[in-house]
């Protein structure tokens, strides 16, 4: 009897053992330090963790805390403590204990010290989205405790001590808009962007009660601007033909083309245009007249400055790009933003909707690639889900950032939305790099398939060869994030999802035109140790190396295209070759595809590395370009160098000024300064550099404004980095070319130009930047800091956009908006405070 009950026993006395007890993870404090900091001999940092006990019980060395950044060598030097720090993929990295590491009990604290090749510039560039993973569990646990000591602009400067680095002091900023003075409202233009011709007439038209439109030919167009009007006019507003009509729509006499239009604002209002896409430019024009309080409330009439209006655009293509794959953002954040961008004339939004760190669009019949796509958290192997990158947290379900998607009915409302407001979408699914979240969801898929038996769906849509040893690493620092197009399943998934989309935009009612293919950022040496490639390389003859794959690649999915009646887009990549010169190898335009109807995106025109006549060659080769320099209109480049500015800085830095300043058909004009902020000669860059002939010309289809969001997480941050820095590329995309920049003279030019900015400058400040904080309900823009300058005891101020208000405490504390308004030279004293404020509307 008595060993019948020795199992239970065992069971018992085993079910008494104490399970492991760990730490609350909010118990547990990390302190992140940059130590030191340099720029030369060759960048690094030594920055130091410091890991605290906070609890009532000791923290074992059986944990794993992982973090997100994008600016740490992959293999950092451990200058200090017994761990490693691992990169996982892309800006994924962890800290693992080695097996010398201490229990720390409570109270105690331990510094981990490393050194990394790069040298930080931005807070924002700290390690961030810190969580942990113990031992047992797959679960893992943000660190809520973590904090990162901030660095500030003099610490930055003594970094670059000597060097002309340009760091935005106070000093610096004040001498940069040493030229902006405030100017009156009739001598700049009346909105942005600028019309093509314009004449003030004296007085105003108020208009009081029943607002009567009679829309002409053009009924949907009035009845949108009647909408728009409705929402802030206390007033009826209808659209009929009433004879008392305060706003009439006429059919143009003659061809103003699709989108140019009159406005007249005399004793009435009267709109001219061709096509209703001019009349609806018209309505945007009418609206942008209002006094900029007019959307700060409901008001009680109507009134307009009289003038009369030539316009029309300058560029076919006035587009926004927006990175929605790296940090997501939601459906009504995407109609804001094309409000917005119908607002001031854009009419191309760039939807990239795949990339190595999401898929966010719903394709039916491949339910994997949002089930394991579109999430993100902590996982061991990427199986289920992909890893937090970005900092997007260690939960799937609890990360607005790094989960998300949009079903096939948020996409059909997103063309219609766009559709309404004259605004084409053009769709982003980049092949064959960029491609991780889609392979990894198509293994998925691979592997289900197999384990009920279906080996042929299983490889009907897979994306990889699972015998490839290659080894590369992306741009962004990804390995296995390359389509393996040696596969017919390749092809098979492309047009799987093509198709799909394509058929979002039949229900939805809406043409596409054009689809874009990515082809950006193939890493140097994928397909090189793929079994399959190789196996497909030698049963094509018109095939020999690796290297001939993309031609291969291109081919064939642009036949797809065209049989679509679609237009194949991607980067200028899949115009390029890489050619040998002067025993270099260099990208040259690629002659196979130069007459197939490819649009090339020309983005890589960094001053200094030599691309910056890309654009030139493409065009002049025969594909049509769209100017997308990263130089000037890439929006998530940070505003300037001071450390509270987030954003990237590979290209430089991006604010209103050097978006506004590009020269698209002569890039070389495009800028001052390269990144470090050595002075740019422009007869000296153009040097042996290629031109645009007429037919070049005539390929230029229009610009670009680029957002990838690696860097931006939410709709906050997306506004704060798009204004106003955006209004640099509405102007360039609509308005003419201005005078100055035909002036070949260095000086005379430059002299003439600063003019012009002042001019452009003012709008902005007292016109578009006011009205932005109400427009839409209201922008997150980004508002400059004051320049200042000491002199003789005195305390100047300046502005980069005339019409902001810089207010000033003395006590030290930040000013706000009923703080005294600094309008002549103060007194210099110690705790002076300064800040920059759009004018309150009473």
């Amino acid at each position: 009897m008595i060993r019948a009950y020795l199992p239970l026993f065992v069971l018992l006395l085993l079910g008494c053992v104490p399970k492991k007890k760990h730490i609350n993870p909010n118990e547990i404090q990390i302190q992140w330090e940059l130590l030191e900091n340099k720029i030369l001999p060759k960048p690094s940092h030594q920055a130091k963790f410091t890991l605290i006990n906070q609890g009532e019980i000791g923290l074992l060395p059986d944990w794993e805390i992982y973090f997100n950044t994008i600016f740490l060598s992959l293999q950092p030097e451990i200058l200090s403590g017994a761990v490693e720090i691992e990169h996982i993929s892309g800006d994924y990295f962890k800290i693992r204990p080695k097996i010398e590491f201490p229990v720390l009990a409570p109270g105690e604290q331990y510094e981990i010290v490393y050194q990394s090749g790069n040298f930080l510039t931005k807070n924002s560039h700290a390690p961030n989205g810190l969580y942990i993973v113990f031992a047992e569990q797959e679960r893992g646990y943000s660190l809520e405790g973590y904090t990162a000591k901030s660095f500030d602009l003099s610490a930055l400067s003594q970094a670059v001590e000597g060097m002309p680095v340009p760091i935005p002091t106070a000093e610096f900023l004040y001498e940069q808009n040493r030229n902006m003075h405030l100017m009156d409202q009739r001598s700049i233009s009346p909105f942005l962007p600028s019309p093509k011709e314009y004449q003030w007439k004296e007085g105003e038209l108020t208009i009081k009660g029943d607002v009567w439109i009679d829309a002409g030919p053009f009924p949907e167009e009035a009845i949108f601007f009647a909408n728009r009007l409705s929402s802030h006019y206390k007033g009826k507003v209808a659209v009929g033909n009433h004879q008392s009509a305060s706003v009439k729509v006429r059919q143009s006499r003659r061809d103003m083309g699709k989108e140019g239009y009159l406005l007249d604002v005399g004793e009435e209002i009267i709109i001219e245009a061709s096509q209703k896409e001019g009349a609806f430019y018209g309505f945007q024009s009418l609206l942008a007249l209002m006094p900029t309080d007019f959307f700060s409330g409901i008001q009680n009439e109507l009134r307009f400055g009289k003038i009369s209006i030539n316009d029309g655009p300058r560029f076919e293509h006035r587009g926004l790009f927006l990175d929605v794959a790296r940090n997501f953002q939601s459906k009504e954040a995407v109609f804001k933003l094309l409000d917005l961008m119908s607002f001031y004339k854009l009419n191309v939004f760039h939807l990239n909707l795949a990339n190595d760190e999401g898929w966010r669009i719903e394709i039916p019949g491949l339910p994997e690639l949002t089930d394991v796509g579109s999430k993100r958290g902590h996982s061991k192997d990427e199986k289920d889900f992909l890893w937090p990158y970005y900092g997007s947290g260690p939960d799937k379900d609890q990360s607005p950032n790094g989960t998300g998607y949009y079903t096939v009915e948020d996409f059909k409302e997103i063309l219609r939305y766009a559709k309404e407001r004259h605004i084409e979408v053009i769709p982003e699914i980049g092949v064959p790099a960029h491609s991780k979240a889609a392979i990894i969801a198509m293994r998925k898929r691979y592997h289900q398939k197999m384990a009920e038996g279906d080996e042929k769906g299983a490889k009907e849509y897979l994306l990889e060869d699972f015998d490839d040893e290659s080894v590369y690493l992306s741009a962004q620092n990804f390995r296995g994030n390359t389509i393996c197009i040696c596969q017919e399943s390749a092809f098979t998934f492309y047009e799987k999802v093509v198709d799909a989309i394509l058929g979002m935009y039949q229900e939805a009612n809406v043409p596409i035109h054009t689809f874009h293919t990515g082809g950006d950022e193939v890493p140097k040496g994928v397909w090189e140790g793929s079994p399959v490639c190789k196996n497909f390389i030698a049963a094509n003859p018109d095939l020999h190396h690796v290297h001939d794959l993309p031609n291969y690649f291109y081919t064939r999915i642009s036949r797809m295209f065209q049989k679509k009646g679609i237009q194949t887009a991607g980067w200028e990549e899949i115009g390029q070759i890489e050619v040998e010169e002067k025993g270099k190898k260099i990208a040259r335009p690629n002659p196979i595809f130069a007459d197939a109807g490819f649009r090339v995106y020309a983005w890589n025109a960094v001053a200094g590395w030599g691309g910056e006549d890309m654009a030139n060659q493409l065009a002049n080769s025969g594909y049509e370009v769209i100017i997308c320099n990263s130089s000037n209109i890439y929006f998530d480049l940070a505003y300037n160098l001071d450390p509270d500015e987030p954003g990237h800085e590979w290209s430089g830095y991006v604010d209103l000024k050097s978006s506004w300043r590009m020269v698209p058909l002569n890039n070389f004009f495009s800028n001052d300064y390269d990144m470090y902020g050595n002075p740019i000669d422009p007869i000296e860059l153009a040097k042996g550099k290629t031109t645009l002939s007429e037919v070049g010309k005539r390929n230029i289809k229009g610009i670009q404004g680029q957002l990838w969001t690696e860097t931006v997480k939410g709709q906050q941050m997306m506004e704060y980095y798009l204004l106003p820095k955006m209004l640099g590329l509405v102007e360039r995309a609509w308005a003419p070319d201005p005078s100055w920049s035909s002036i070949q003279d260095q000086e005379k030019r430059l002299i003439r130009r600063e003019e012009d900015w002042n001019r452009f400058a003012n709008v902005v400040g007292q016109k578009e930047l006011p009205r932005l904080a109400h427009l839409f309900g209201g922008f997150n823009v980004r508002l400059p800091r004051p320049g200042i300058s000491i002199k003789e005891g005195y305390l100047y101020a300046n502005v980069e956009t005339p019409g902001l208000l810089i207010r000033y405490t003395e006590d030290g504390t930040i000013p706000n908006n009923g703080s005294p308004i600094l309008q002549n030279p103060l007194p210099y004293k110690e705790g002076i405070q300064l800040k920059v404020f759009i004018p309150q509307f009473p």
